[in-house]
């Protein structure tokens, strides 16, 4: 729908100073410091508080710690009557400059937006039978789709390639010699739709909830960049109970041995595996010590393309979980001596 509106700027830093101030008639200016993806984001899905405040349109400064002039997409404005928006940091503060020197600042919005019609995809589903415990599945996993800006490459493309790495190596070996077949089955799953709401992820945990034949050992996922671990930084964000935190973490001291920087940290953030660690299946999300910050210079933007990875990244973060997978796979129960 386009959306044209011309109105005067106020810019905000948080919520409290939005609270305090008239914005009746004013297009709403947020440019909160980066606090993290997970606060920060919060300002790009204001546009409602905005309108109910009287507000005419909302601009956001592009949640990332660092900008070239480039606007971050992203969810939030689903379903917004007022214009809504991000523009690059080094815009937000040359407003932010003028606005506190007590100028006027006038913008004009001018968007246009089509909803398009439901469609279908597909999640991508391949595995390797287990041996003993077919029916016991080690879960790895990332997500194929996009955003319109850049590749997708590091968003999650780095992710699948690192997943399909860590289950070819696995295969190859256990080709080469039958003990290194895995016991449990290993699947690896390429979740759909996730940028949308993780549709995908969960349309796949509602029609395999009821399958009885099966059982979820483990679930993974990466997606917060596929880097090569450089110190101790890195992490499996783990959800879990103790027991099977306690075996992550041996398994996470055997890649040390190896000179893989990497910790276990206790996280409720499962993105698209979370449906199933809510119902106590013990999972991980992989996060390099790049994934805080450097992540988001490229998150949703015209940024995200291959070059954005460097040697050794993906082959790393396959060999973290095809170390991870085939020790699951392989152990006869999540109890440590």
């Amino acid at each position: 729908m386009p959306a044209v509106v011309t109105a005067s700027v106020v810019v905000l830093k948080d919520f409290k100073e939005f609270e305090a101030t008239n914005v009746t008639g004013k297009i709403v200016l947020f440019s909160p410091l980066w606090q993290g993806y997970g606060k920060t984001v919060a300002y790009r899905g204001a546009w409602q508080r905005v309108k109910n405040k009287g507000g005419v349109g909302l601009l956001v400064k592009s949640i990332t710690p660092f900008s070239i002039g480039s606007a971050h997409t992203g969810s939030g404005g689903s379903g917004a009557t007022i214009p809504t928006g991000c523009i690059p940091i080094e815009e937000v503060e040359l407003i932010e400059r003028l606005y506190n020197r007590q100028k006027e600042i006038v913008v004009q919005m001018s968007f246009k937006s089509t909803m398009k019609e439901e469609t279908s995809s597909r999640n991508t589903v391949f595995e390797i039978k287990g041996s003993q415990w077919p029916n016991q599945i080690v879960l790895l996993s990332a997500h194929m789709d996009s955003w319109d800006v850049g590749q997708g490459a590091m968003d999650d493309g780095g992710g699948m390639a690192a997943v399909w790495q860590a289950m070819k190596c696995i295969l190859d070996m256990s080709k080469h010699d039958s003990n290194y077949a895995p016991k449990r089955t290993i699947r690896g799953v390429f979740w759909t739709a996730e940028e949308q709401g993780y549709f995908g992820s969960q349309a796949y945990y509602k029609s395999h909830s009821s399958n009885s034949n099966e059982n979820i050992f483990f679930v993974s996922e990466t997606d917060n960049g596929a880097f090569k671990p450089l110190n101790f930084n890195s992490s499996l964000k783990f959800a879990g109970n103790e027991n099977q935190k306690n075996r992550i973490k041996q398994i996470v001291q055997l890649l040390n041995e190896y000179e893989i920087p990497l910790s276990v940290r206790d996280s409720t953030d499962q993105g698209d595996v979370g449906f199933w660690t809510k119902d106590k299946v013990p999972g991980v999300n992989y996060s390099s010590d790049k994934g805080a910050n450097y992540y988001f210079y490229f998150h949703h933007s015209n940024g995200d393309y291959m070059t954005v990875f460097k040697e050794g990244d993906i082959d790393y973060t396959a060999a973290i979980f095809s170390s991870l997978a085939h020790v699951l796979a392989n152990m006869d129960d999540w109890k440590t001596e």
